[in-house]
């Protein structure tokens, strides 16, 4: 099957396309974008079934004309791609697939009818956030008879020109070294404080005293999943209305929560925490904050970068509905194994979007129309091949560990 693929020279776009051209099931597929230098040195490194296109994805109608023949249209580009290829696989008939986020998915949603009067599949969103976060929220949702909230806990910081993740495991014994690593990640630090600044601070829902209560987690602290099991009292420094729609919001009472925590080292993390709650009471604005919160790091590396001995990091991204089961309190958690700290955001996102494609090209996908990962793919089946897409899968072949706790 042919695949045309916009945005195929990208950080999303060309580590899908390599894994997509590993497979079977695919004969060619088409690098394109706007620079046709990048398409053709992307369609090289791919190999033999790759040609290099240029287009502008803003472009309906050459869209349209350029994507006669395909089979599927997989868009990792920009936001701003998705109506337009939508539309366009809508008139060629060729299913669809992209890794959006965000608000345009409420506009995509709303192009279902047409998708379906075509008898194609065009699948929404797939990535980490939203997909494989949604789908955990779909799975901790159904451990559970009565669910009164999904919180979502997110413990990353992305380079945006790179796609490198930052983590604890890359935090190195020279402090000085640590500190020329975090400058890599200033401008993710930056976005970050200014979602601070803009989306202000939401309650999480906490059972103590044997009723449900409304909990601050950046000034309380939340009882939070571990690696290997059991709990720990953490704080977030945001907690907010999820980002990139990263969790579904009509499975629960109230409407979900995201959670921003850090990979820093734990005195470093309370210095963002502080400076965040600071950005939040309207004493100081994000560009304040993040000059800040780089000038004590600097005045003292080996105090604020080096990790302790004893540190135990919580998990990467974890998702938890609390509620009820047999007419008691209780939650499930479900979190990604340790080794998925070693997996960058960016590349799984890749891995997600691929998953997505290898289902609709094998026929497992019935349903037709415009549809977002959560009521489209079953949790685990999606979570077993993530897995099996994985250059090198995590030894106990397992995405997420879980645990169940009754709270009365």
């Amino acid at each position: 099957m042919k695949i045309f693929a916009l945005g195929g020279y990208g950080k999303v776009g060309l580590p899908a396309n390599k894994l997509l051209a590993q497979t079977d099931l695919v004969t060619e597929i088409a690098v394109v974008g706007r620079n046709l230098e990048l398409a053709e040195k992307a369609a090289a490194e791919i190999g033999e079934k790759a040609i290099a296109i240029q287009a502008d994805g803003t472009d309906e109608e050459k869209l349209t004309s350029l994507m006669a023949g395909y089979d599927l249209i997989m868009n990792s580009a920009d936001n701003e791609f998705v109506l337009p290829s939508i539309r366009a696989a809508i008139h060629n008939r060729a299913h669809y697939c992209d890794a959006a986020f965000g608000g345009i998915l409420e506009q995509a949603l709303q192009l279902a009818s047409g998708a379906e009067a075509v008898d194609i599949t065009a699948v929404v969103a797939n990535g980490v956030h939203p997909s494989i976060t949604n789908l955990m929220g779909v799975h901790v949702a159904r451990q559970l008879q009565e669910v009164e909230q999904l919180q979502l806990g997110d413990a990353s910081m992305y380079n945006f020109q790179s796609g490198q993740d930052l983590t604890p495991r890359q935090w190195l014994e020279e402090p000085r070294q640590s500190l020329a690593a975090l400058h890599e990640f200033t401008e993710g630090i930056g976005w970050m404080l200014q979602i601070v600044q803009d989306s202000g601070a939401k309650t999480v829902l906490d059972f103590q005293d044997g009723q449900w209560v409304d909990l601050d987690p950046v000034r309380h602290g939340l009882d939070v999943p571990q690696l290997q099991g059991g709990t720990i009292i953490a704080h977030p420094y945001l907690s907010s209305d999820p980002l990139f729609g990263s969790l579904p919001s009509d499975l629960a009472r109230v409407s979900p929560v995201e959670m921003l925590f850090s990979p820093l080292s734990p005195k470093l993390h309370n210095v963002l925490r502080e400076l965040s709650l600071r950005v939040l009471e309207g004493n100081i604005d994000a560009d304040a904050a993040l000059v800040s919160f780089l000038d004590t790091a600097e005045s003292d590396p080996h105090r604020y970068l080096t990790l302790p001995d004893d540190f135990v990091p919580i998990p990467k991204t974890w998702a938890r509905a609390v509620g009820r089961k047999e007419g008691r309190a209780a939650r499930f958690s479900c979190w990604f194994t340790a080794p998925m700290w070693d997996v960058g955001g960016y590349f799984l996102t890749s891995v997600a979007l691929v998953v997505a494609v290898r289902k609709i090209l094998r026929g497992e996908i019935r349903e037709r129309g415009v549809m977002n990962a959560e009521t489209t793919f079953e949790p685990q089946s999606f979570f077993d091949e993530v897995v099996a897409v994985l250059p090198e899968p995590p030894a106990d072949g397992k995405l997420i560990g879980e645990s169940f706790e009754w709270l009365e």
